[in-house]
């Protein structure tokens, strides 16, 4: 029968496990973030080059799998790999009529070689364990692994084992512009726009946690319930790093009527956001409370477009046309920010020639912290 103060110490032990491998996989995301910049790619374009060094060809598919993105962002991603000569499509020699994505040459290799340091200190860590004590770590991770949930629902809540998802969709009727406004905190949010949307003001698809959607005179309101997530930021090295932990994949994903023009207000933060918005007329996009990711794809500015970003984020890239004139400013601390290539140095901020006299202009103001911020040419 164990004493109090073995209990004590094992309880002790096993919080310390825990936080280590918090750490460790923070240290990672830190890592990942480097080897995505070095070799002029996002994150998840990593994490997809990493998965096909170590299980070789898939099909897109099983890429849109991996990064929980939309089977239009999983192609252009796809796409750009491609065109960067990082992966190259083939047909499947089980079945030709089906295309599967594959490692391409020296720079398909790249990231493997980039892990290299990873792996070396894995082995490192472990050189002084014996057998025993390599069972027991293999042991505990395949059981962390295989114990946390993918798509399944808490249990013992009543739900069950089913992901719950809901589409939903309002007329324009009388309106003349839209607003899309996120009065709490959000799981992942893909926001794209389409001008035939057969007479919608917007569609919308939500998995997982189902918010309430109410539409009043051009404004669409969403409220999502508690979520049972935890998000946490820190620093790590010279590096912010964002995680952020659920039940379950709950994403949202809605298309906005490009017929209109819209503006955009997340008021309770995101874990990602990712904005396919070049075909939308943008008046302004505001996001408070911080988030994971943001990755935004403008179109051209017709008087000010304001793009603020509050309340710290992980990693910023905004893609806008060609000649686009932009200013940025970012304040709380960043690691790199760059425009056009060109770094910001302190105070964080920076513009393109005669920006500030334009009348159509860019305007990104990013507050309270960030990993990268990279605003870009299409």
């Amino acid at each position: 029968m164990s004493s109090p103060e073995f209990d004590a110490h094992r309880a002790d032990l096993v919080a310390a496990i825990l936080r280590a491998t918090a750490d460790v996989t923070a240290r990672k995301v830190a890592f990942s973030a480097s080897v995505a910049e070095r070799l002029g790619l996002a994150g998840p374009d990593v994490d997809v080059l990493a998965a096909l060094a170590a299980e070789g060809a898939m099909p897109v598919g099983r890429i849109g799998d991996l990064t929980g993105l939309t089977t239009g962002a999983t192609t252009r991603m796809v796409d750009r790999l491609e065109q960067a000569g990082f992966v190259r499509r083939v047909a499947d020699p089980a079945d030709r009529r089906r295309v599967i994505v594959e490692p391409a040459g020296d720079r398909g290799s790249a990231v493997l070689r980039a892990y290299e340091p990873i792996e070396e200190a894995g082995r490192r860590a472990l050189g002084s364990l014996d057998v025993a004590a390599l069972e027991a770590v293999h042991a505990y991770l395949t059981a962390f692994a295989a114990a946390i949930p993918a798509d399944a629902a808490p249990t013992g809540n009543g739900v069950g084992d089913a992901v719950a998802t809901a589409d939903v969709g309002a007329p324009v009727a009388s309106a003349t512009a839209g607003r899309l406004v996120f009065v709490t905190g959000a799981p992942g949010v893909t926001i794209g726009a389409a001008a035939d949307l057969g007479g919608e003001l917007y569609r919308a698809r939500f998995r997982g946690a189902i918010p309430s959607a109410r539409v009043r005179d051009g404004a669409v309101t969403i409220r999502y319930p508690r979520f049972a997530w935890f998000d946490w930021r820190a620093k790590v090295g010279d590096q912010w790093v964002s995680a952020s932990a659920h039940w379950k994949r709950d994403a949202t994903e809605l298309v906005l009527n490009a017929t209109l023009p819209w503006s955009i207000d997340l008021r309770g933060g995101a874990t990602a956001v990712t904005g396919d918005l070049a075909g939308l007329r943008l008046e302004g996009f505001d996001l408070s409370g911080g988030a994971g990711s943001v990755n935004l794809t403008l179109g051209g500015p017709v008087g000010v477009m304001r793009v603020r970003i509050k309340g710290g984020v992980g990693d910023v890239l905004i893609t806008r046309p060609a000649g686009t004139p932009t200013t940025l400013a970012v304040r709380g601390g960043y690691r790199k920010a760059t425009l056009d290539g060109t770094a910001a140095w302190s105070p964080g901020r920076i513009a393109t020639p005669s920006a500030e006299a334009a009348t159509d202009r860019l305007e990104i103001e990013i507050s309270g912290g960030a990993n990268r911020v990279t605003v870009r040419a299409a």
